[in-house]
This record gives C-alpha cells, structure tokens and sequence, in this order.
C-alpha cells in the first residue's frame, strides 16, 4: 500500500482527518500512554518518543499504516488517532483501530464520525472490499461506536486474550464495501 499523501483531508460535520506527522508525537505518546487508552488496547506496554518515531519512520511512511489524527473543525484541535493497519493486498481488506485522547470525548459521537470516514476513504480512495475491527467485549463504547459507524460483529471469541493476569474476551467485527 503506498503511504497517505500528504495533503490528505476527510472532513466531516464536526470533525477533519489529517495525516499523522512528527510534530504529533509528544500529544500521541501522551495519548497512548493515558491509562483510560491503555486499558481498551490490546498491545498495553507504554510506548516512548523514540519507538513512536520508529513507528513512524517503518510503518506510517512506508504505507504499511494509514494513520490518520482526528481533528475538531471549529479550533483544528487534536483529538485522537485512527489507522488502517495490517493490510491483505489479496483480500482487499485492513485492520481498523481508533483511539480518542482528550477527555469526556467519550459518548460524543465523534469516534462514530472518525470511523465513519475511515470507512469511506477504505472503501472510496483505496478501493478495500472490507475492513475489520477487534474490540475488546467489556469496552461498550468501542462496541457501540464500531455498530453506529456501520460495522456487524462477526464473531465472539471466549477469553482470547491474557492481559492484566486475566483472559479477556474478544470482538471480531466487519464492514464490507457496499459497492464491491
């Protein structure tokens, strides 16, 4: 997959997508590294500066992640990360993940508006048949906000995952191009 161009922009009613870019890392380490992003994250071990720019420099600018900052129209304000990740050139099809930063974001719709032009430029620009989500079962927002942005859960995998010394339940959903 070739990276994100740079003067990539998805505007929606309250909110924008932009490329991710250096500037970003201290306000995404900060973001990753809150314990209420942490909690809802599959891979939970801190991350720093320097493995962010490596993230970067090996994943973001090789086009192996689309990641993308979600960004309120009205001030331009950061607010969170979406990203396509794990792409199947085969199959058409990547892995989506999205994280909020600020807080009391949560129940704001604007983690459904992110997905929801995620989807669209997966399926509009990049021309993907389907993109999945893993969400872990107890994160009800996660869950809410995957449904509301036009994802069906697939599957319901019993203690899949061991993270904080307990098996954790996982969810599989997909949302498939309506036009392939």
């Amino acid at each position: 997959m070739e990276p994100v161009k740079k003067d990539l922009k998805l505007r929606g009613q309250r909110i924008y997508l932009r490329p991710i870019t250096e500037e970003d890392t201290a306000r995404v380490v900060r973001w990753r590294n809150e314990k209420s992003v942490v909690e809802n994250f599959i891979y939970r071990k801190p991350i720093s500066e320097a493995e962010h720019r490596e993230w970067l420099k090996s994943k973001v600018e090789t086009g192996l992640v689309h990641q993308l900052i979600v960004c309120r129209n009205e001030d331009d304000a950061p607010l969170g990360c979406v990203y396509l990740q794990n792409f199947e050139e085969t199959n058409r099809k990547a892995e989506e993940g999205i994280f909020l930063g600020e807080r009391g974001l949560c129940g704001s719709g604007i983690g459904t508006e992110a997905a929801k032009l995620m989807l669209s430029y997966a399926f509009d620009t990049l021309g993907l048949h389907k993109l999945v989500a893993r969400v872990l079962a107890f994160n009800r927002s996660s869950i809410r906000m995957h449904e509301k942005a036009g994802y069906t859960q697939e599957a319901y995998l019993k203690e899949e995952l061991f993270l904080n010394g307990k098996y954790e339940d996982l969810i599989l959903f997909g949302a498939i191009n309506p036009e392939r």
